[in-house]
């Protein structure tokens, strides 16, 4: 019988996975699962503006042609069949997609540019309809394994819930953002948004004067350089960019640090610290060079040193306490603050129904994390140790375990193989 694995989310991920699968079966490869994507929006509402995360307009951190398929290293077809890289890049790489709808000649034209987030949500369309796969339409709300194996999933569907059952379940997505503890109870909703929410309100954030985005990483320099741009010709507007070294880092994107993402072969060579290191050059509180050189030539951000522990409203003013080095520094004032200290991918398993999750999720419990993300085993699911039952595929979990790409857009292809081994 074939198997069945679920996939929570339609974005990039379940792009990859519906590409390769499509691949796979027209290939004749035994035992390639049926995939359910369940999407409570629609595929790439994330991306596209609709769902919050962005404004569909950003552009694109990673090249294009880091598509669904990428890095297209397998060429082991025996008898002058065709190969997975190839039947792959021919049916579903972003330069496909470009030719089937006659874009291909205007993006040369145009200095091959990276593209909006919103025609990246188009392109991830495409693949679904290329690869005639439809979704599940509905929101996931519990995944739970079954003593005999495999999982129940339980969704929305209309208000009424369903459940079905599955071989195994890939949680995709970046998890909920993350929170800063002391927040008091009684801030405007409008005056306190955070790395989702912001870009469904980001024209009412404009008319405030004094904005403050806290955070590091690609998110609040997405979110800085955007509000930089649009208060450009408001004279008395300042952004206030909390962070912990009172600047915002650029990202290393050089061949060096990309060799990781395409070929991770050699990356348990790395010990764990250096692993880690990486990723903080790579992704963890860094911004992406075309956002950094937009902050660097504003003139209405204003850099502020140390993290944001606390802010309270006082029906008047937004007051943000901030530390630095564990001590008291300062407080700032602001009319809206945005938290974008990121997101926390580890929140993707409050969708697991199983006692083990209490545990992980105790914020007490940092080493336990961190042990379990080490142990991350090569489909990128978690180890039977866990206690969350087997055939949990975790990406966004896995980059430190098996390389930068297994987490982000940089290796989709790498991505989708090291999940679907385990089901042929």
């Amino acid at each position: 019988m074939t198997k069945k694995l679920a996939i929570v989310g339609g974005g990039p991920k379940a792009a990859a996975l519906v590409s390769r699968a499509a691949v796979l079966r027209d290939m004749g490869v035994a035992n390639v699962p049926d995939l359910l994507v369940f999407e409570k929006k629609a595929v790439g509402s994330a991306w596209s503006g609709d769902g919050g995360y962005s404004s569909g307009h950003l552009t694109l951190c990673s090249p294009a042609e880091k598509d669904v398929g990428f890095p297209y290293v397998e060429f082991s077809a025996e008898n002058g069949e065709q190969s997975i890289a190839s039947a792959l890049h021919a049916r579903f790489s972003w330069s496909a997609y470009l030719v089937a709808t006659g874009s291909f000649s205007e993006w040369v034209d145009r200095g091959r540019d990276h593209p909006t987030h919103g025609i990246w949500a188009d392109y991830l369309k495409w693949v679904f309809v290329k690869a005639d796969q439809g979704i599940v339409p509905g929101e996931v709300i519990k995944v739970k394994s079954q003593s005999g194996g495999g999982w129940h999933i339980t969704y929305v569907d209309d208000e009424d819930e369903v459940t079905t059952e599955v071989d195994g379940v890939v949680l995709t997505g970046t998890g909920e953002a993350k929170v800063i503890s002391g927040l008091t109870s009684n801030i405007p909703t409008e005056r306190l948004l955070n790395a989702e929410t912001f870009w469904r309100h980001r024209n009412q954030v404009r008319k405030w004067n004094e904005i403050a985005v806290t955070g590091a990483g690609g998110a609040a320099g997405a979110i800085v350089a955007w509000l930089s741009n649009a208060l450009a010709e408001e004279s008395d507007a300042t952004i206030r960019s909390i962070s912990p070294m009172g600047t915002l880092f650029l990202r290393g994107d050089g061949y060096a640090e990309r060799r990781w993402f395409t070929d991770p072969d050699a990356w348990t060579d790395l010990s764990l610290g250096d692993r880690r290191r990486l990723l903080e050059r790579t992704e963890a509180g860094v911004i992406s060079s075309r956002n950094k050189s937009i902050i660097d030539s504003a003139c209405n951000v204003d850099y502020v040193l140390g993290k944001a522990i606390n802010a309270s409203w006082d029906d008047s003013e937004l007051t943000i306490d901030i530390t630095y080095d564990g001590q008291n520094q300062k407080q700032v004032t602001a009319d809206c603050l945005i938290n974008a200290i990121g997101f926390d991918a580890w929140s993707l398993l409050k969708l697991v129904d199983a006692v083990a999750v209490r545990n992980i999720l105790d914020p007490t419990n940092k080493k336990i994390r961190e042990q379990l993300e080490g142990e991350i085993l090569p489909d990128l699911s978690f180890p039977v140790s866990a206690g969350l039952g087997t055939g949990l595929h975790v990406p966004s979990l896995a980059a430190l375990a098996h390389g930068p790409g297994m987490a982000t857009l940089g290796s989709l292809g790498l991505l989708a193989s090291a999940i679907l081994k385990s089901y042929l």
